[in-house]
């Protein structure tokens, strides 16, 4: 990168860091609960983690008598390293001009509230674009973790980063399950017995069992409509309250029959985020694999991980830091140009990987989610 110049719109620090203090990370998108935000101060993380294993109990001692000693066991330990994620826009030279153009109207009639908010949106609507598309990619980060257990690199989410090797989180093979009856079987499928068998796998590990189980719309949509669960839940009810038991499943009915039998608690994602090819066309993609049921012990199925990244020394441009990331305003003349950018160190990672589950709904083995 070259010389950066100051902004040509007239902008300072204090208004920037405003603008994106105002930006609440994560609003409507899943990863906000799902992978919280965790500073590191290393860009190597190395995660130990030491509530896998059930709680062992305090023993009952004598007055005036040691308390006995406990073993310290290290489990569930990976290596994990911090990458850097970026998204920039520029206002070209007509852009510019307009802006110019447009400060002169508001100049010369001040009432003009329409062209005075005009120019404000102008000089602000590239800090939102790059807040929004940093927050995008985070959701596909940390959503395709959440849903496969690993990140795999595809060309449709991560364009030239295809290639990049997977990010493989550890978990054991026998916590990846296939559906009994793949889900869209209507008839003979029963994605609560799935759910069920979940469960007992951590079980016999003699691990915290999964207490949720997070599934895309599409899978509960499945869900709902079989035969198999409908019957339960409609049961359920009718020997609960005597309700009329004729109407559609829905989330509150089922996820009170999960309690009544001590099942995970269903939680529903259905999030979509644009992502926008080289050239230029945008689409929007599920980050969350829609076959996937990942069961939980806690809503929260990990953290992203991040730290700052340093401030560029002798520019005139302004930085900010916002909640994981830099925003960086900055100008050139040759061309004319005006360029928002915003960068992250950052890195969405597992937690409680041994009492996960992940269930393909659609395949009778886990075949890698597909």
């Amino acid at each position: 990168m070259g010389q950066m110049n100051a902004p040509l719109f007239e902008l300072d620090k204090p208004s920037v860091q405003a603008e994106v203090n105002s930006y609440k990370p994560g609003l409507g998108l899943a990863w906000a609960t799902l992978f919280p935000l965790k500073y590191t101060a290393k860009f190597d993380l190395k995660t130990i983690e030491g509530n896998d294993g059930l709680p062992i109990s305090a023993d009952r001692v004598a007055f005036n008598t040691r308390a006995p000693k406990k073993t310290r066991k290290k489990v569930g330990s990976f290596n994990l390293q911090l990458g850097k994620i970026a998204v920039s826009r520029d206002k070209d030279e007509m852009e510019i001009n307009d802006y110019n153009d447009l400060k002169v109207i508001a100049a010369a009639n001040t009432e003009d509230k329409a062209a005075a908010q005009e120019l404000v949106n102008i000089v602000y609507d590239d800090v939102k674009f790059v807040n929004t598309a940093m927050d995008a990619r985070v959701e596909i980060e940390a959503l395709t973790i959440g849903s496969l257990g690993k990140r795999v690199f595809s060309t449709k989410l991560d364009g030239d980063m295809a290639e990049s090797e997977e990010i493989n989180f550890n978990i054991p093979e026998t916590n990846f399950l296939g559906a009994t009856v793949k889900w869209d079987n209507l008839t003979t499928a029963d994605g609560i017995e799935d759910i069920k068998k979940g469960v007992k796998v951590v079980q016999k590990q003699g691990l915290p069992k999964p207490r949720y189980a997070i599934m895309e719309q599409k899978a509960f949509d499945l869900l709902c409509s079989q035969q198999k669960v409908i019957k339960k839940v409609a049961s359920a009810l009718v020997k609960a309250a005597g309700l009329d038991a004729s109407g559609d499943v829905t989330l509150a009915t089922i996820n009170a029959y999960m309690a009544t039998h001590g099942l995970p608690t269903i939680l529903v994602i259905d999030s979509s985020v644009i992502v926008e090819g080289k050239d230029g066309s945008q689409e929007y993609v599920k980050a969350w694999n829609e076959n996937s049921v990942v069961l939980s012990v806690e809503p929260r199925l990990g953290y992203t991980y991040w730290k700052p990244v340093p401030m560029v020394q002798n520019t005139d441009a302004v930085q900010v830091y916002g909640p994981y990331y830099k925003t960086t305003i900055y100008s050139d003349v040759n061309p004319m140009v005006e360029t928002t950018m915003a960068e992250a160190y950052m890195q969405p990672g597992l937690t409680n990987r041994k009492s996960m589950v992940f269930i393909n709904a659609m395949n009778t083995t886990w075949n890698d989610g597909e």
